[in-house]
């Protein structure tokens, strides 16, 4: 009889461990595919709404009538943090994208290296503190042929590395594709990003009235009398933000005088735009970067978005 009472004590433990191995799994589940349903209402929920972001960076770009892009106009100022209700607010910052040296552009439109571009990039990784070498590695990155430039590499450097891969061969749709690039590391690579972008390559010319100091002066590298010129890379930001209180900064005709090549690079009206968007969801933070198009006829759009990295 003791015996009896035993196995049934034993058999009655394992069945109560059962159930609650049972309970405990049902349990995890079902959290876990709310936590999902949340989740995914959060992202869908924070893309109508950095959608609302892109709509009115759109109105803002399609307002503007002035004949320059400055850190004066209307666009350029932050909006928000904005509760758009209880625990969901937004910001959003438009930026000039072609205040930066599009990548794109040291490819002519036939695939082949063009040579002006390249000679501004070259400068602009000189006056970034970066060696030359990355200009030929980048091109080759680009280009649609499998011949390496002197300095580059095609896809033969590539699989002899420890984790082999391709070269891209056709232009970039994000600059931090450059980091497949070997020994391009992470702080090299950020001394570079606020100089340089990823455009179409119809954009091709560069605003000067938005552009920082080191691509102004890398335009120089075209200058036939000083080729060489450094000025507007040795201001600090105060100094650019006081010269630019009235507007324009340098102005075109003053920075392209007399060098039609800089001229054929420069502008100072824009037509491609970054849009930053942050919303946060209660304690979730969702970041949206978008490229903004603005057409001749003035009509702005979304062009291309992605979530968490420009």
């Amino acid at each position: 009889m003791i015996r009896q009472r035993g196995v049934i004590l034993i058999s009655a433990l394992i069945l109560v461990a059962l159930a609650a191995i049972v309970a405990t799994t049902l349990f995890f589940d079902t959290a876990m595919s709310a936590r999902r349903t949340v989740a995914s209402f959060s992202m869908e929920q924070a893309l109508q709404l950095a959608q609302g972001a892109e709509a009115l960076a759109a109105y803002g770009l399609n307002q503007d009538k002035n004949q320059d892009d400055t850190a004066l106009d209307d666009w350029a100022k932050p909006y928000g943090p904005v509760d758009v209700e209880a625990g969901v607010s937004l910001d959003a910052l438009l930026n000039d994208e072609q205040a930066k040296f599009n990548i794109n552009t040291l490819l002519k439109a036939d695939g082949t290296r063009d040579d002006d571009a390249f000679k501004v990039f070259q400068r602009l990784l000189e006056l970034s503190g970066l060696e030359q070498r990355w200009a030929d590695l980048i091109v080759d990155w680009i280009d649609p042929d499998s011949e390496p430039a002197p300095g580059g590499g095609e896809d033969s450097f590539y699989t002899a590395r420890p984790s082999p891969h391709l070269t891209s061969n056709q232009l970039l749709t994000s600059i931090s594709e450059l980091l497949q690039i070997p020994e391009l590391t992470l702080p090299l690579y950020q001394k570079l990003a606020p100089h340089i972008t990823a455009l179409p390559h119809s954009a091709n010319r560069i605003n000067v009235c938005t552009a920082d100091g080191i691509v102004l002066d890398s335009l120089f590298a075209l200058s036939t009398s000083k080729p060489g010129y450094v000025e507007h890379s040795t201001r600090s930001q105060e100094e650019f933000d006081r010269l630019r209180a009235n507007g324009c900064f340098p102005k075109r005709d003053v920075l392209a005088a007399d060098e039609p090549k800089i001229a054929a690079r420069t502008a100072e009206r824009s037509s491609y735009f970054r849009l930053h968007t942050w919303i946060r969801i209660g304690t979730a933070e969702f970041a949206l970067y978008s490229l903004m198009y603005r057409d001749p006829r003035g009509q702005s759009r979304a062009v291309l978005r992605s979530f968490g990295t420009e």
